[in-house]
């Protein structure tokens, strides 16, 4: 049990602490394991590994794993349900009506979402990772939360738990739909002044225009609260932090990012330092791989996040590709936690492809986020199949600073052109309403190509 000091920091500092060899050991223990299950109890697995010449028995070193099983696709689950039926795609490797506690699916970002569940045990692990990252973060006993979610997101029952087990207090309300709902969120807010703000960017934003048409001062709406956590699939910049703060008054160094992948159930987030998101390494193996040749990337480089769940039981989920770009770090943070971090650049779906260079969300908003008016709401368009030779952009703006659209649109094109040197055009859309979503995420690529 630990001592007060220590918990004032820690939830479990033994293991948030623990010496990066003795991690690695445990990895590599569980890895094994989970490859043992995974491959006796898995038609997928079974059938994948024979396909890539691979038995657990092959895989003796961390280094064997990462260069000889192959990474899992959200396309190969798809190609398997088609091909026999199973909404799992064979992953599924205990009795549905015996052991499963709960089903559920992702958002389905970049297509049609996976289909995965979990047994109790999962479902306490999970828990284990969330209380962590929220204490990490902040959350203490007898804060009382305003927390905006997705009734059907698998993630939501593993944040109730982790409230339950730190004691404490959720306004557990709606997401959408938005801006409509909106209204009863500025309400709640007003008169239950939560300590803790957690939901997604987009609900913030559609609670700081309800408040304007509301005549309500949203500094002051958010008076009481300690720290806003956010992000939940979205990049949290440096850019958006400052629009928040500047729309709160809640400082950078108290908005939190977090995010994470439903389908391995891996979630992260940052500590007081924000330098990068912290992950639990004794529950899951996370790497970063080359995005064409898919061989290991050394700590810091940039490649594709692939994640190892090391405790599932209901669907094994074994190098996992998250389609996301990013590096991770296996150097120690300044807040003492040893456990790696992760810092991602965005979804390799939603890089727009200009004259052979990948440009993302991030950099849009990196390079834009001075100019005055501009918000984290907007579209890139594809146009073509293969490089484009202009950068099409559908931007909401924050119509209280932006006076002239026209002269706003040329400092647009003109940071672009500076940065990136490439040609760009800009459509000015009324609301964030306007633009195309999936789930609670505005699409940052929208292919216009699929839709001839």
């Amino acid at each position: 049990m630990l001592v007060e000091s220590e918990l004032d920091k820690f939830w479990n500092k033994r293991i948030e602490t623990m010496p990066r060899e003795e991690i690695e050991e445990l990895q590599l223990k569980k890895i094994k394991a989970e490859l043992n299950y995974a491959y006796h109890n898995t038609p997928f697995y079974k059938k994948s590994f024979k396909e890539a010449g691979v038995t657990p028995e092959d895989i003796k070193t961390v280094n064997d794993f990462d260069t000889k099983v192959p990474i899992l696709y959200k396309d190969d689950l798809r190609a398997e349900r088609s091909r026999t039926g199973d909404p799992f795609g064979g992953l599924l490797s205990v009795p549905l009506n015996e052991r499963v506690k709960v089903i559920n699916a992702s958002t389905g970002t970049t297509g049609v979402p996976s289909v995965f569940a979990y047994t109790n045990d999962d479902w306490l692990t999970a828990a284990e990772q969330e209380t962590r990252l929220k204490w990490m973060r902040g959350w203490r006993p007898k804060d009382l939360v305003f927390a905006t979610g997705i009734r059907w997101h698998g993630y939501v029952v593993i944040s109730s738990t982790g409230l339950d087990i730190v004691n404490i207090t959720g306004i557990s309300e709606c997401m959408y739909p938005l801006p409509h709902i909106a209204k009863r969120h500025v309400i709640e807010m007003k008169y239950m002044k939560p300590q803790i703000f957690a939901g997604p960017m987009l609900t913030m934003s559609a609670i700081f225009e309800a408040a304007k048409k509301m005549g309500e001062d949203i500094k002051k709406l958010f008076s009481s609260v300690r720290l806003i956590d956010t992000g939940y699939g979205e990049i949290v910049t440096k850019t958006v932090k400052r629009r928040i703060e500047a729309e709160t008054g809640v400082p950078p160094e108290r908005i939190f990012d977090f995010g994470g992948v439903a389908d391995p159930l891996w979630y992260f987030g940052d500590c007081e330092e924000h330098a990068g998101n912290h992950q639990c390494d004794d529950l899951f193996y996370t790497r970063a791989f080359d995005l064409e040749t898919h061989e290991p990337l050394a700590s810091g480089e940039r490649g594709e996040i692939v994640v190892t769940n090391l405790f599932a039981e209901a669907t094994p989920m074994l190098k996992w590709g998250t389609e996301d770009t990013g590096s991770v770090f296996s150097e120690k943070c300044g807040c003492g936690r040893t456990h790696t971090r992760s810092t991602i650049l965005g979804r390799e779906a939603f890089a727009a492809n200009i004259k052979g260079m990948r440009v993302f969300p991030a950099d849009i908003e990196n390079i834009l986020g001075d100019i005055p008016g501009f918000t984290e709401w907007f579209t890139m368009l594809k146009y073509s199949k293969g490089p484009m030779d202009t950068l099409k952009l559908k931007m909401a703006t924050d119509r209280d600073k932006v006076k002239d659209p026209e002269e706003y649109k040329r400092q647009v094109k003109r940071k672009l052109k500076e940065k990136l040197d490439v040609d760009s055009e800009v459509e000015i859309v009324e609301s964030v309403s306007d633009l195309p979503f999936v789930g609670h995420k505005v699409v940052k690529l929208f292919d216009m190509t699929k839709q001839a």
